[in-house]
């Protein structure tokens, strides 16, 4: 019987007020089947249930062939291109879904800055502690970006965003999101823009004290392999496809490969900048190489990093990158 290979994946392109038009002439063409007619993508996402896969079928059927009944990824990873900023929002705790009954979890996300212009900006969290009712005058008057921590985006740069962190991403940016699979957004301010807030939600569910967002900055040289982000749920890993890899399934996480960068490489074929493919748990091995600067990212479930990645000669790039096992 074969085993499964990689797959890849046709992303769901997502409208926003605040996207792009521009996507079917830029560096994003080669992974999105977008006519040039001027709508506004804001989003691609690359692991959602709904997915269309290589071979026919969706994402979700796959998984759960493969996987005993599963309903999809541990995770959504999406592309978001940014002409606008986006609102003032929240999402909600684990805790917080569980008392409201929304959701089956609460939503981390984490955040990989690929494009950003001279003056981008992400907020997140808060500079100081605030009470409920400060945050509402605020969010009601329109200020409350100036309560927010401001961070310059930075390309290479990765920010995760805990759950309950009250957060907006600015115009001028392109960026990889990896998030918890649940779709549960409270806004509290839209720069005036005609769309519904919940007000009450996200001060139900914000975290009033000092931002716990953390940034890792851009890896240096010669970094084969970075865990840049580690939520409850999800791990995102940058990996150097020109160090040259395998991803040797074992039997236990499902893997989603997105590159970042062109030049990249999957089982021979090129992978473009913004595309992805599906790992199974139980396949062939995949072998990633690339150009220099052809940059991968590596997602899958927690806890650490993916014990399935090896390169050249049975050597990690965990160790080549000078970084303990986590």
């Amino acid at each position: 019987m074969t085993r499964q290979g990689p797959s890849r994946i046709t992303p769901l392109l997502i409208e926003r007020i605040w996207g792009r038009g521009d996507l079917g002439v830029g560096l994003w063409r080669g992974a999105f089947d977008v006519a040039d007619d001027g709508r506004l993508i804001g989003e691609a996402w690359l692991s959602d249930v709904q997915c269309s896969v290589e071979g026919g079928g969706t994402l979700g059927a796959l998984v759960a062939d493969g996987s005993r009944g599963k309903a999809g990824p541990p995770l959504l990873a999406k592309l978001l291109f940014t002409a606008a900023p986006l609102s003032v929002q929240v999402h909600p705790t684990d805790e917080a879904a569980r008392i409201a009954g929304s959701s089956a979890s609460g939503k981390d996300e984490a955040w990989h800055i690929l494009e950003a212009t001279a003056d981008a900006r992400v907020w997140i969290g808060l500079r100081q502690p605030v009470t409920r009712g400060a945050l509402r005058a605020a969010a009601e008057d329109g200020t409350v970006l100036s309560l927010l921590r401001p961070h310059a985006a930075r390309p290479g740069e990765t920010i995760l965003v805990p759950a309950g962190t009250v957060h907006a991403i600015g115009a001028g940016i392109v960026l990889l999101e990896v998030q918890d699979p649940v779709d549960i957004t409270y806004r509290l301010y839209d720069h005036g823009r005609p769309r519904e807030l919940q007000l009450d939600a996200a001060l139900d569910v914000a975290d009033l004290g000092r931002s716990r967002g953390v940034v890792v900055g851009a890896a240096g040289a010669g970094i084969a392999r970075r865990t840049v982000a580690t939520a409850r749920r999800f791990v995102l890993e940058i990996c150097d496809a020109a160090a040259g890899f395998t991803l040797a399934p074992d039997g236990a996480p499902e893997h989603i490969l997105v590159a970042l960068a062109g030049g990249a490489t999957l089982d021979g074929r090129a992978l473009p900048p913004g595309a992805a493919a599906f790992i199974p748990a139980t396949g062939r091995p995949a072998r990633m190489d690339g150009a220099p600067g052809a940059t991968v990212a590596l997602l899958h479930a927690g806890p650490g990093p993916s014990r399935c990645l090896v390169v050249d000669r049975g050597v990690s790039p965990l160790r080549r990158a000078g970084q303990p096992p986590a």
